[in-house]
């Protein structure tokens, strides 16, 4: 079996503070070897000197840090060694340390070079007259703090210049920082203080906190959110602000929390529905000017038709009325007449179609009336009216589109539907103008026809006095058209 012997250096090591050290010179003379040797190797840098700063001893590690030798330091006393404004500021107190207190204190000392060296110094009396002193050099400490000092600096710079709101919540999401306008939107918005430390989602309404709890909670596994969000104001107003959600990393890139950063979008918001007015506007008045450039040349055409063409054709039929008197030429004659009268009566149809002279002489009403009785009578199938509207509440340009949409409609049902009855309704239900046209014919599928030429212009029609269109059809199952004006 192997005994390991413990030697008085080890015991040294383990149990040797340079106070004792410092002791031993005095009173233990064997052991002094040892005892100095523990001055010397410690990493700090040590001096001993008087009630009147006169160093008496050093190690080589105050050497070091100081760039003297030992037998320079030897002759100078501790105020050399300090910065002189610093000195001022901050005298040494030999009377603190003569009652025995510990003082523990930050100095601006110099290099034998003249560099300045920032050190913490620990001093203590030892013996009724001596002091010793134990530094150390906290310049890469200096360093770090102050990068971190700037480095919030520029955060708080950023923060509190810029528009956006910004939050920092830990993995708890409890509030780590914020800028004074995260404070100022608390307060307006959410009716709270903010305070460092609080649980974030406590600030919101309780019907947003599933919500935002769930984009939060991606967030800390590294995803970035973005949303838009609305508060309401008063006058029936809302604030509109953009929210981006992303993770904090730390320098091996795990999520340490989460940086909440919030615009208000309001004024955009605003600007946009002002340009989407206005656009509408816009497109409004096109619209209103190609309806009324296109009811101006029906109204010419139809003009022409009935002025020029019809008029020539009952002059034909005229002299055809003579040449009948002929024997040889009656068969023929009559044909002739025949397909004459067919002509003006197409084009009474087709002049009245255009125009729509009932209109302005008898009302929209009527018009309808006779719109759907002379479509009745020419195709065969039934055409039921029920009308009930004080149309003297309707001004001219929206009768003259709530025609057009009838017309329209009626038309499309008598080239594709193949209806046996047709049913048109047009009320007033409270602040509404309702048009409603049905038919039991072989319907269609809206999702194939929805675009077709007939239905963009009954779309267009209503739009211009912001109506709403709804279609419902299903092959085999006819069509109802619903149009509402407010």
């Amino acid at each position: 079996m192997c005994i390991k012997q413990t030697t008085n250096l080890d015991i040294a090591y383990k149990t040797i503070s340079p106070e004792k050290a410092l002791l031993a010179n005095k009173n233990e003379a064997p052991n002094n070897d040892i005892y100095h040797f523990v001055f010397e190797q410690a990493t700090d840098a040590i001096m001993v000197s008087d009630f009147d700063g006169n160093l008496i001893d050093v190690n080589s590690s105050l050497c070091a840090m100081f760039g003297y030798t030992k037998k320079e330091l030897l002759q100078l006393n501790v105020r050399a060694l300090i910065d002189a404004d610093h000195l001022k500021i901050e005298p040494l107190h030999f009377d603190l340390l003569a009652e025995g207190k510990n003082i523990f204190t930050e100095r601006k000392m110099i290099h034998n070079n003249g560099t300045v060296i920032y050190v913490e110094a620990n001093s203590k009396k030892i013996v009724d007259n001596r002091i010793l002193v134990i530094a150390r050099d906290i310049r890469p400490l200096k360093k770090v703090d102050g990068i971190l000092k700037k480095s919030e600096a520029n955060l708080h710079t950023i923060f509190n210049t810029t528009d956006t709101i910004y939050v920092l919540l830990d993995h708890d999401l409890q509030i780590m920082s914020y800028n004074h306008r995260a404070f100022t939107f608390a307060n307006i918005e959410l009716g709270h203080t903010i305070e460092i430390s609080e649980y974030f989602l406590d600030y919101f309404p309780v019907e947003k906190q599933q919500q935002l709890l769930s984009y939060m909670k991606a967030v800390l596994t590294g995803k970035h959110i973005n949303y838009e969000v609305s508060y309401p104001q008063p006058g029936g107003l809302f604030n509109w602000y953009y929210v981006r959600l992303f993770p904090i990393l730390t320098s091996d890139n795990n999520v340490y929390g989460l940086m909440m950063a919030v615009s208000d979008i309001t004024e955009k918001r605003m600007l946009e529905q002002k340009l989407e007015e206005e656009r509408l506007k816009k497109q409004m008045e096109i619209t209103d000017a190609v309806i009324t450039a296109e009811e101006n040349e029906r109204h010419q055409i139809s003009l022409e038709l009935h002025d020029n063409v019809n008029q020539l054709l009952a002059t034909a039929r005229m002299y055809v009325g003579i040449a009948k008197q002929s024997a040889n030429s009656l068969p023929v004659m009559e044909d002739v007449d025949k397909f004459i009268e067919t002509a003006i009566s197409e084009i009474r149809n087709l002049s009245h179609s255009l125009i729509s002279p009932f209109l302005n002489e008898f009302g929209l009403l009527n018009s309808l009336d006779y719109l759907t009785g002379t479509l009745s009578k020419g195709s065969g199938i039934t055409i039921k009216n029920e009308l009930k509207i004080d149309e003297d509440i309707i001004e001219h340009k929206l009768k003259l589109a709530i025609y057009r949409i009838a017309q329209e409609q009626l038309n499309n049902i008598l080239k594709h539907a193949k209806a046996n009855t047709i049913n048109v309704d047009l009320m007033q239900v409270n602040d509404k103008i309702i048009l409603s046209i049905k038919d039991d014919g072989v319907g269609f599928d809206i999702s194939q026809k929805a675009n077709g030429i007939g239905l963009i212009n009954i779309r267009t029609r209503a739009s211009l006095f912001n109506g709403e269109v709804n279609i419902i059809s299903s092959p085999g199952n006819g069509c109802d058209l619903f149009v509402s004006f407010n």
